[in-house]
């Protein structure tokens, strides 16, 4: 029993020196409150005022922050408002209706107004000799539009000539006949060629008719199948199904061709290339283009990537004497590939253009003038210094690390800063053309080759399948090559559909005749 008052009594002394403690406690943290209370009291309108402007400061921040962003947001969207054909790779057929166009060149603008100007010689048809004409066709009043009677037709007379065309459809049979020896009895039959093997077949006139508008006018098939019913009045109406295999047949017939012609871009001592996206069977692909202002090599691919540049077979041949074109292609500087890189100077114009518009800097003001006035020098004949170019272009790179510290936070800084890394690392690329006079100031041989085939894609959708992308790209290459030789795309054509297809050979013997 007195254990158990005992135990009693121990715990009540401990909860009691607990009591205290916290009694002791609680005491301190009266003190601290109102110690505290007093400070507010005191305090309380400082206390309030510095809330309130930390509040203010931090929503002021936000509200900094989000002007700031869309300042850029405006920025860019004003950009792309004044993107056109000079500072991007819009072309000017999507300019919009309200805006005026801007021709993607960097000529400076006359006064003069469009057409011929005074004193300039007007060109036109000239007249027909005598012997030259193959109709004659009578105007002339029979009935006196006073009274009626019939009018008599005096000797005088006035002449007008006119050059036309008519479409004459020719159904011709032709006749393999047997023939009989009658010295030693011999008998003969006359040889039945394979583009006769049918009982009726299109002639060679409409099947290079059908490629060339396919190949060269950028025609889609279903409407080549209606040109050539409109022309022929309803007599010749082909299947697209036909001209699918046309198209699949001179392809065949040009596979020495393409060969021939990589084998000669591979010998040029400069060769142009760039490439072009193209729809095949609603997938991005790729068209390439290789060689000069007399060769035109075009190559189909699935991917825009190093394996299809292999594939051709063109730059992975070229030595360490050649010299490739091209708009800043950076798979052109891989370690496998030996030439010299020559950087378009047209396409860097369009960039700098494009910090005018949107930065409004000087220094790219200055580069513009000075490759435009220096291309006009060589063009005319003048000399142009390289150390002399070089000098002002590291001026130039030098004043635009300066001007675009100053504005770094500004839209289209990082671009503007990209660029100036660029101009540093491939100088030496870009002013090429400032040491040989052969090497060209832009790439627009590339450019001009691969337009016909911007609009094919706007004319007539896409390829269905990567094959028929590569039949377009090899007729294309065979076309195109002969009519930088002044040759005739029917012609040629027609000559490819025999087997007899027209060499490189051949087609610089008929360019020295004319």
């Amino acid at each position: 029993m007195k254990d158990d008052f005992y135990s009693l009594y121990c715990e009540a002394v401990e909860e009691n020196e607990r009591l205290k403690k916290e009694n002791k406690s609680l005491k301190i943290q009266v003190v601290s409150l109102t110690r505290r209370v007093r400070y507010l009291e005191d305090n309380q309108d400082q206390i309030i005022e510095s809330k309130v402007n930390k509040a203010v400061d931090k929503i002021t921040a936000a509200f900094e922050d989000k002007v700031f962003s869309l300042e850029k947001q405006v920025c860019s969207l004003k950009s792309i408002l004044n993107n056109d054909g000079t500072n991007s790779g819009i072309p000017t057929s999507k300019t919009p209706i309200q805006k005026q166009k801007r021709i993607p060149n960097f000529r400076a603008p006359s006064d003069k107004k469009k057409g011929g100007q005074p004193n300039h010689k007007k060109h036109k048809l000239e007249r027909f000799d005598d012997s030259e004409i193959t109709d004659t066709v009578d105007h002339a009043v029979d009935v006196c539009p006073e009274c009626g009677a019939v009018m008599e037709h005096r000797g005088n007379m006035r002449t007008k000539d006119e050059l036309d065309f008519q479409i004459i459809v020719k159904k011709i049979r032709h006749r393999f006949i047997n023939s009989f020896c009658p010295a030693c009895g011999y008998e003969s039959k006359a040889e039945i060629p394979n583009h006769l093997k049918e009982e009726n077949q299109y002639g060679r006139g409409v099947q290079a008719t059908a490629l060339s508008l396919l190949n060269e006018g950028c025609v889609s098939m279903k409407r080549t199948q209606e040109f050539i019913t409109g022309i022929s009045h309803g007599e010749i109406e082909t299947s697209a199904g036909y001209i699918a295999k046309l198209q699949k047949r001179l392809y065949e017939q040009l596979e020495r061709f393409d060969e021939e012609l990589k084998k000669e871009i591979i010998k040029l001592d400069i060769v142009h290339w760039d490439d072009t996206v193209i729809m095949i069977n609603k997938n991005r692909g790729c068209l390439r283009f290789y060689g000069n202002d007399k060769l035109a090599y075009y190559a189909s691919h699935e991917k825009k990537d190093k394996a299809g540049l292999d594939e051709d077979r063109i730059l992975n041949s070229l030595d360490a004497e050649k010299k490739v074109v091209h708009d800043h292609n950076i798979v052109n500087y891989n370690e496998e590939y030996e030439f010299m890189n020559v950087e378009c100077c047209v396409h860097l114009l369009r960039d700098l253009k494009k910090v005018v518009d949107n930065l409004g800097h000087e220094w790219p003001k200055k580069m513009i003038n000075l490759l435009l006035e220096e291309n006009t020098k060589r063009n005319e004949g003048e000399a142009v210094f390289p150390e002399y170019v070089g000098m002002i272009y590291d001026e130039c790179v030098i004043e635009g690390i300066m001007e675009n510290d100053s504005d770094e936070d500004k839209f289209y800084a990082k671009e503007e800063k990209a660029l100036l890394k660029r101009l540093e690392k491939y100088k030496e690329n870009y002013l090429m053309w400032t040491y040989n006079e052969d090497i060209p100031f832009s790439n627009n041989v590339s450019e001009r080759s691969l337009r016909s085939t911007k609009t094919k894609m706007k004319v007539s959708g896409q390829f269905q399948n990567i094959q028929n992308a590569r039949y377009y790209a090899r007729i294309k290459s065979y076309i195109e090559t002969g009519k930088r030789h002044g040759m005739n795309s029917i012609k040629l054509i027609e000559g490819a559909l025999k087997g007899e297809y027209i060499t490189i050979g051949q087609m610089k013997e008929h360019d020295n005749l004319y």
